[in-house]
């Protein structure tokens, strides 16, 4: 009984105590007293309480101190209970009265980058974390600029009225230069080629040209990225690069470093497909099973992956497949791997509900969205939104592109928010030469982003001692909404060749339409009309002087090109094959049928090595009885046939070159390694081209059937100014 007694008590007790602590973990949100604030009110302080609670707990009250805090309004933030109250006891930071940046009086371009990039202005809120958050970035721009010993001082002077003045006094050291880049460890990889790769360069003659040779943290960390992804694409699937650094060696250099363990060369031995998607039918599966399959007994690299994915996802988007495709891979020894694709039926199909464009100041939202391959009500899809992203990215409109993706509350549907971030789209060019043809000056003004509607624009100017031609043309990209471009010019030319024996001007448009008509198959179509006045030299034979009058020509034309490369501007691998005819009306003064077969084939046969073969058909003839004027006769140019001078191959009256109705052309050629760096844009390639013009349809004319050919080492540097 006397135990039975006591365990009620201690009941008793525990039951009163654990209430009395429920009771202190809980204050009203009303019950809250604020002291202290001056400028700032207490509803505005109390917003930063859970908004949803009425009712506080302790660890409520906790994230409330932490989030004042947070503002950098306050020094100080103490919460106190008082019974069933809560005080909270602030010092409000001061406001800033005048903000100075000192020590930059030479560098004024720095000093007004610094004033962007920190935090503390004038008249806002002064706290210590936002003062040391600002020294730290000021550190890191002027690191970022190669000032990597400079130091910040900074000094807080109190006003009496309850302000103050901040002052930050930059001393800049001496600007460190790179002196010497070194890869260490398994490296398998040549120094000079590695170099090539990242975007740091050593000290030299061409740093005059741009900042490569500053060092900086972030570019080191770039720069290792673009190690990883080098290696990677060469089959090094385990390369580590564990290590970075920049060696201060002294007032003027510094040495970077990097730490490499390339790993083995894999292959992929084994492709294996494992199909879960049951809607496929046969036609599918043929077609996926030798799309991935090619990519066996090649060397491991991501993008051969990422390539066939695309190939396969596009297929599945065209085809309005709901399946998804992912690969798994499996090393199977020190140098082989298999690689397993597995594709799954998505069961539960998402719809775009939305779709929002931010930050287009200029440009008009129509041609966003005909930049990407989504609309409201179709299936999202990632692959479509990837690619969306690049198309974009490929417009050179923006500086920043970004997709994302929310999903709306209680349904299957998600909404797209797309924000861009605009960059200037004109360009204004000048410049001068001297080349085969003559000296040349010339002018150019673009646009590429003509009143905001993706309309390109080009006027040029060229002057030269033998030409003179002024162009204006307008292109549309996305002229019908679905990728079909058109394009529009005038011009007018005047040509003098030393060994033509006669002058011509030319007046001319055209207007043409291109599409994609099959998967990397395009079409293009126009017309285009021309006067051109002929004006034979004195002294010119009989022949050419026969010839002086005015011409006009109308044409319609179109060629059909099959572009299989891996990329646009210096390609890798891959081919180029096309076929083109013009017909000059019958309403043209000397009607004519011509013909061009052209093409290409690249393929890196060894490092550094690419091998390239490009050939040319050409012919023209003219119907009945009459002679292709002189202006529209074939000639070589100085891509088809290097080391002979212009215009000096084919058929010739009185010593005089008037081209022919037949050419051809083949070049043969390989990069190969000129020890310099690739970031100097440089190229160098050993050469053979072979040639010929033929066919004069000109009584009396010299007939010429000679095969030329030349033999030689080119090199090609794309400059700072241009190629």
């Amino acid at each position: 009984m006397k135990l039975n007694r006591h365990f009620f008590f201690i009941t008793l007790f525990f039951c009163f105590f654990n209430l009395t602590l429920v009771f202190a973990d809980n204050f009203k949100k009303s019950d809250i007293k604020i002291f202290g604030n001056k400028s700032i009110s207490s509803q505005t302080i109390l917003n930063y309480a859970d908004k949803k609670k009425d009712i506080l707990t302790n660890q409520d009250l906790g994230i409330f101190q932490k989030k004042l805090f947070e503002t950098n309004f306050f020094s100080k933030v103490e919460i106190k209970i008082v019974g069933n109250a809560v005080e909270v006891y602030l010092v409000e930071n001061p406001l800033i009265e005048y903000m100075f940046v000192t020590g930059l009086e030479k560098k004024e371009d720095f000093k007004k980058q610094i004033e962007k990039i920190i935090s503390l202005k004038e008249n806002n809120i002064f706290s210590e974390s936002l003062l040391n958050a600002d020294v730290k970035s000021i550190y890191e721009f002027l690191s970022s600029n190669g000032y990597f010993q400079s130091t910040v001082e900074f000094k807080v002077n109190q006003l009496t009225s309850g302000k103050v003045n901040v002052f930050l006094d930059v001393k800049l050291n001496q600007k460190l230069l790179v002196k010497n880049i070194f890869f260490i460890g398994d490296k398998k990889i040549p120094t000079s080629t590695l170099k090539s790769t990242i975007s740091i360069t050593e000290d030299s003659w061409f740093s005059i040209f741009n900042s490569s040779s500053v060092p900086s943290v972030d570019r080191i960390n770039y720069d290792i990225s673009l190690l990883k992804n080098f290696y990677l694409s060469k089959g090094y699937y385990d390369v580590q690069i564990s290590n970075s650094s920049i060696d201060i060696i002294d007032k003027k250099h510094a040495n970077i470093t990097f730490v490499i363990n390339a790993g083995n060369k894999y292959i992929f031995e084994k492709v294996l497909i494992d199909n879960k998607a049951t809607t496929l039918k046969n036609t599918d599966i043929l077609f996926v099973d030798s799309e991935l399959k090619s990519i066996e007994k090649n060397y491991y690299n991501p993008s051969t992956i990422s390539n066939v994915l695309k190939v396969v996802n596009e297929y599945f988007q065209r085809n309005n497949i709901a399946a998804n495709i992912d690969y798994v891979l499996k090393k199977m020894s020190f140098d082989k791997m298999d690689i397993v694709f597995n594709i799954k039926e998505i069961n539960e199909k998402r719809f775009i509900n939305n779709i929002t464009v931010k930050g287009n100041d200029l440009t008009e939202e129509k041609v966003i969205r005909n930049n990407i391959f989504f609309s409201e009500g179709d299936v999202f899809s990632s692959v479509i939104l990837k690619k969306s992203i690049d198309s974009l990215k490929a417009l050179q409109f923006f500086k920043k592109v970004n997709i994302e993706t929310l999903d709306v509350d209680n349904s299957k549907n998600i909404n797209i928010n797309i924000s861009i971030e605009e960059m200037p789209t004109g360009e204004i060019a000048a410049g001068a030469g001297y080349g085969t043809t003559g000296g040349s000056i010339s002018f150019t003004i673009k646009e590429k982003n003509l009143l905001g509607k993706g309309i390109e624009s080009d006027v040029s100017m060229n002057l030269g001692t033998q030409q003179v031609i002024g162009k204006i043309a307008l292109s549309d990209p996305d002229f019908t909404d679905n990728g079909n471009s058109l394009r529009g010019s005038f011009s007018v030319s005047k040509f003098n060749y030393d060994n033509a024996g006669y002058e011509n001007k030319v007046i001319a448009s055209s207007i043409s339409t291109t599409y994609e008509a099959l998967k990397d198959v395009y079409l293009e179509s126009g017309f285009s009309a021309d006067i051109d006045y002929i004006d034979a030299e004195t002294g010119a034979s009989s022949i050419i002087l026969s010839r002086d009058g005015n011409y006009q020509t109308t044409k319609v034309f179109y060629n059909i090109s099959n572009d299989r490369r891996n990329r646009k501007f210096q390609p890798t691998s891959g081919h180029i094959f096309g076929f083109g005819q013009g017909l000059a009306t019958f309403t043209s003064d000397i009607p004519y049928l011509s013909n061009t077969i052209f093409g290409s084939v690249y393929r890196e046969f060894a490092e550094d090595y690419v091998g390239t073969i490009k050939y040319k058909i050409k012919s023209i003839n003219s119907f009945g009885d009459k002679e292709i004027k002189l202006s529209d006769r074939i000639f070589l140019s100085d891509s088809e046939l290097r080391g002979f001078a212009n215009r000096s191959v084919g058929p010739k009256v009185s010593g005089e070159f008037i081209g022919g109705n037949y050419s051809y052309s083949t070049n043969f050629s390989t990069t190969v390694p000129n020890g310099l760096p690739e970031k100097w844009g440089t190229k160098a390639n050993i050469f053979l081209d072979v040639a010929n013009v033929w066919g004069a349809d000109f009584s009396g004319a010299l007939e010429s059937n000679k095969i030329r050919s030349s033999v030689g080492l080119g090199f090609e540097w794309v400059s700072p100014a241009g190629p």
